[in-house]
């Protein structure tokens, strides 16, 4: 927080009469003076005594820019999205969004929108096309070599291929000297992959990592040791994992009818979890990864846990939800975890007049034979670009960045942790979730669907047909992927 300036003004002895003044203290923020508290309750007990001082006006300190303006001519820098964004050049007032939460914020993001406007002499609008409306701006204005926007937000699923399809510009050559993308990254950080620096995403808390999940209640009444424990002293290892999966799984009434396993959660994210902790990946590279050691031991370890330990509870195909919220109804002592759905059951159950009746915790997917020790996340979220065929790219990188700097540097304003911190019971594991986030790995696997489907070629098959060998469901599907591969970086 700023210091308060306080000025105490005197007011010299006149012979033969004493006057004694109490002065008012100001607080100078961002050029703005307003009267401190304590200065209010002095000036207004002393109102009806004295007549008012005037009070010299503060001189604001200078702004340092990082950037040298330019008239950029009264462009508006067109910003392809599929929501409605706030605040951009369109909106005059902070109630032009219907949901506004934090005045204060938002009235900084406004100001920054004016602030910029008048440096540059442009306008900045943000255009809602559309979730399919976006796809196909993409893919047809920009490769007609006439962009409908001069950035564009992507979800991966259609960015990576944008980019693959040299459909956007490499930052690295357009970027200005100082940009902060390659040099602090306190505002925006680059997408690190694909041969260079095509896409950016807005720096922020690490909040979108995976993890898994548990029953800590449960590990307490089997007399395990925790896993986060085991983590913290490099013991939480896949065969770590699999005891105690195993003895998590248990009929409880002794009907012959399993009613709690050691693991119940999504696919997707088990697969990336034991992959990235594994040194291993399907699609991160132009070569297909699926027939690789490191991705061979993740599959078989799948098939253990599904197949051979029968830990982990049986897909259910006709409903996703029930395979990734079995946890929340005490079907599954581990699950596979993100922030959302911890914080969605728990306030589900708040809304219905209770708490969870457990407790949970959260811990990184264990370390593979391959692991290096440290937890990794996939890639996520979504990402800008600037397509090839935009002029003063650069400039426009520029004006985005500050843009998107709406807090100063000040990050403190910026990141909010009170919504991540609600997600999770405690502390402990509020610092365990953003570690899970903070080193990310990028693979395709997940987005070359039509063309390669992970799931449908060798995932069903492995744990819900169960008709194959891991062997048997590589050798098949391994061509496909490669196949699609070659369409992808065509």
């Amino acid at each position: 927080m700023k210091k308060v300036n306080k000025k105490l003004w005197s007011i010299l002895l006149l012979v033969c009469m004493l006057v004694t003044l109490t002065a008012c203290g100001t607080t100078t923020t961002g050029g703005t003076e307003t009267t401190s508290p304590s200065a209010s309750a002095s000036a207004s007990a002393s109102a009806s005594a004295t007549p008012k001082q005037e009070e010299p006006s503060a001189t604001p300190e200078p702004v340092v820019e990082k950037y040298e303006g330019f008239d950029f001519g009264g462009r508006t820098i067109k910003v392809g999205i599929w929501w409605d964004y706030y605040y951009t050049s369109i909106h005059t007032s902070i109630n032009d969004d219907p949901g506004l939460l934090n005045a204060e914020t938002a009235q900084l993001r406004l100001d920054n929108v004016r602030r910029i406007e008048k440096k540059y002499n442009c306008r900045i609008e943000f255009v809602n096309l559309g979730w399919n409306g976006i796809i196909e701006s993409i893919n047809t204005s920009i490769a007609a070599g006439t962009p409908e926007c001069d950035i564009y937000l992507t979800d991966l699923q259609f960015g990576v291929p944008a980019v693959l399809n040299g459909l956007a510009q490499d930052l690295s050559k357009i970027a200005p000297a100082n940009c902060d993308l390659f040099g602090e990254q306190i505002v925006v950080r680059p997408l690190e992959a694909l041969g260079g620096t095509y896409l950016f995403t807005e720096q922020g808390l690490p909040q979108s990592g995976i993890f898994l999940g548990y029953n800590s209640t449960m590990i307490e009444e089997l007399g395990l040791e925790d896993p986060a424990a085991l983590y913290n002293k490099g013991q939480w290892t896949w065969d770590k994992f699999a005891e105690y999966a195993k003895a998590g799984t248990r009929d409880l009434d002794n009907d012959g009818t399993i009613d709690v396993y050691g693991f119940g959660g999504i696919w997707t994210n088990l697969l990336d979890g034991l992959l990235m902790n594994n040194g291993a990946s399907i699609a991160a590279s132009k070569t297909e990864g699926l027939s690789s050691e490191a991705t061979i031991e993740v599959l078989e370890f799948i098939d253990r846990l599904f197949n051979v330990d029968k830990s982990a509870r049986p897909w259910n195909a006709d409903d996703w939800n029930d395979n990734l919220l079995a946890w929340s109804s005490q079907k599954a002592m581990f699950f596979t975890g993100m922030a959302w759905v911890t914080k969605q059951e728990m306030d589900n159950a708040a809304n219905q007049g209770a708490a969870l009746p457990f407790e949970f915790k959260v811990v990184p997917y264990p370390n593979g034979p391959h692991g290096d020790g440290n937890a990794y996340s996939p890639v996520l979220g979504n990402w800008y670009m600037i397509p090839v065929g935009v002029k003063d790219a650069g400039k426009v990188l520029q004006i985005f960045e500050e843009f998107l700097n709406w807090y100063d540097g000040k990050t403190e304003l910026r990141d909010d942790p009170s919504w991540f911190e609600s997600c999770f019971m405690s502390m402990e594991d509020v610092e365990m979730a953003y570690l899970c986030g903070s080193k990310q790995k990028l693979d395709l696997w997940a987005n070359l669907a039509p063309a390669f489907d992970m799931g449908a070629t060798v995932i069903m098959p492995l744990i819900y047909n169960k008709d194959v060998t891991v062997a048997q469901a590589v050798e098949a599907a391994k061509p496909i992927l490669q196949d699609a591969l070659n369409a992808t970086f065509k």
